[in-house]
């Protein structure tokens, strides 16, 4: 009898520890096929929180109203595409990209997070960028803290991931991501073995009656505050 109560509890113990493997498989697919939309410029979770801006728009909105440029951007995330029209250097010798907007006399500068990152840069390369916008802007728009969106989105999901490997299933969510997965999870724990059929994010939406399910149990953890996603600064 003792025999039998062991293993059942070490069934137990297991089935626990991997109940929510699908969870966490399908919430990395979540989160990067929010990314791809994003990228590709459709409308995403991600699109909400960081628009995606060209040297001309910023270069325009500034000399338009500063006044209102600077509240609009100031500490706020920006994805910005343009084209370097040269690498220079400032005071301290740090380096910094100037991608003009449609003269040689009107121009944006893209403050380095890695300074590094200069060695890579030519004029006319191709600038794809999560900055930050500031309030110390001398003549044309300043973006400070800018890395490769590359780099900011791979540190984004092992960042995201960390932090959504680290719940338990009743805790409360601190933001979407994490209300979908726990979400997930319970699904996962009630319905063993039936989310392994999905391999994409897409093949699970497509089947309505477990989408719902799983649906009602992401809402059951939603507040006003955790609805939402917060992107992290570079």
């Amino acid at each position: 009898m003792k025999k039998i109560i062991a293993i059942s509890l070490l069934t137990l113990i297991g089935f626990n520890a991997s109940a929510n493997d699908n969870a966490k498989r399908l919430i990395e697919l979540l989160i990067k096929d929010d990314i791809s939309v994003f990228r590709s410029g459709g409308k995403s979770n991600i699109s909400d929180k960081i628009p995606v801006v060209t040297a001309s728009q910023l270069i325009s909105e500034y000399s338009n109203n500063q006044y209102k440029y600077e509240k609009a951007y100031d500490k706020q995330l920006v994805n910005i595409k343009t084209v370097a029209s040269g690498v220079k250097t400032d005071l301290s010798g740090d380096p910094y990209i100037v991608a003009n907007g449609k003269n040689q006399f009107e121009y944006v500068s893209l403050e380095l997070k890695n300074k590094d990152d200069a060695m890579n840069i030519n004029k006319g390369n191709k600038i794809d960028m999560i900055c930050v916008g500031t309030k110390n802007n001398v003549m044309f728009p300043t973006l400070k803290n800018c890395v490769t969106t590359d780099s900011y989105f791979n540190q984004f999901v092992k960042t995201t991931i960390e932090d959504i490997n680290k719940l338990e299933v009743n805790d409360k969510p601190s933001n979407k991501f994490e209300a979908i997965y726990l979400g997930l999870w319970k699904f996962d724990t009630q319905k063993p073995n039936v989310l392994d059929k999905y391999k994409t994010v897409n093949e699970l939406l497509k089947n309505k009656a477990d989408f719902d399910e799983i649906t009602k149990f992401i809402k059951e953890g939603f507040t006003k505050e955790n609805q939402e996603i917060s992107m992290p600064k570079p």
